[in-house]
């Protein structure tokens, strides 16, 4: 048998060999660049003091063979200032061939920085935010891959409700005591709607105690004030000569209220401790 005829069968595995190399490189050149995007972000944990943004990160893979994300980094920014960040430039990830999968990336914001960057939250029930950052993809023969990101929403900020003592008036008296109506000014101040339940007051005039009341439960739109009016019968020993004077045309008069409710906002995941409130005025004939 001849050289050729020897090497002549080498060749043609050789020969298989590069060509079937030529073609798994080409398709590993021939790379189709991955997309990534800020799905949704929702709110995982809020109180009075911060919260904590829970932000969904899907990564797109449009080729033939798995991909790996090599790391992720994210900034929040409020007023062009940035509050907060998340960086995570070892977490891998695997985007299935011609498939999606998600991450999500909590970011906890501190409502005192908010108040700093934007002047002060009084008045606000809401602040609008911006996600800015990228996802690195670990691309085959290409080497790594940024693709930017980008979302903006509105932030709620919650407060608990306000309270206020508004009017008593005396709408009936008898031998055996008088009746009378407690005004109150109720407002929610929130971009959400919130409950108040088993509402429990006691009533003073001149640091004397006239009576204790509860009430059920007080709903409460986004941005609602109401006024709620109590009916409360009180004994002539306890309504006290000076309280009866002021009701009946006499003197001006101290009466306060203070108390405390269960406060049920329509975000479940906001879940305050029960409120206490206070407040006093002078009533005048």
């Amino acid at each position: 048998m001849g050289l050729i005829s020897v090497l002549r069968p080498v060749t043609v595995v050789l020969l298989t060999v590069f060509l079937a190399s030529c073609a798994t490189l080409q398709g590993m050149v021939d790379v189709q660049k991955p997309t990534a995007r800020i799905a949704g972000v929702s709110i995982g944990a809020l109180s009075l003091d911060q919260a904590t943004l829970l932000v969904d990160v899907a990564v797109a893979n449009p080729n033939a063979f798995a991909l790996d994300a090599a790391g992720f980094d994210m900034d929040l920014a409020i007023g062009g200032q940035q509050l907060a960040s998340v960086k995570q430039p070892d977490s891998s990830v695997s985007v299935p061939a011609n498939g999606e999968e998600s991450v999500q990336l909590p970011v906890t914001l501190k409502f005192s920085d908010i108040a700093a960057a934007v002047g002060g939250l009084s008045g606000k029930n809401q602040v609008d935010y911006a996600l800015n950052g990228r996802v690195m993809i670990d691309l085959p023969v290409l080497g790594n891959m940024e693709i930017p990101l980008n979302f903006s929403d509105i932030l709620p900020v919650p407060k608990l409700p306000e309270i206020r003592f508004s009017n008593i008036s005396l709408s009936d008296v008898s031998w055996s005591g008088a009746k009378l109506l407690v005004s109150l000014d109720v407002e929610n101040p929130n971009a959400f709607g919130i409950d108040l339940n088993s509402l429990a007051y006691s009533l003073k005039a001149e640091g004397k105690a006239l009576g204790t009341g509860a009430v059920n439960q007080i709903k409460l739109e986004q941005g609602q004030a109401q006024k709620v009016d109590i009916p409360l019968e009180v004994s002539l020993t306890n309504l006290g000569i000076s309280l009866f004077r002021m009701l009946s045309g006499g003197d001006a008069v101290n009466v306060g209220i203070d108390g405390s409710a269960d406060v049920a906002p329509d975000i479940g995941i906001w879940k305050p401790e029960p409120m206490s409130f206070k407040a006093e005025r002078t009533l005048n004939p």
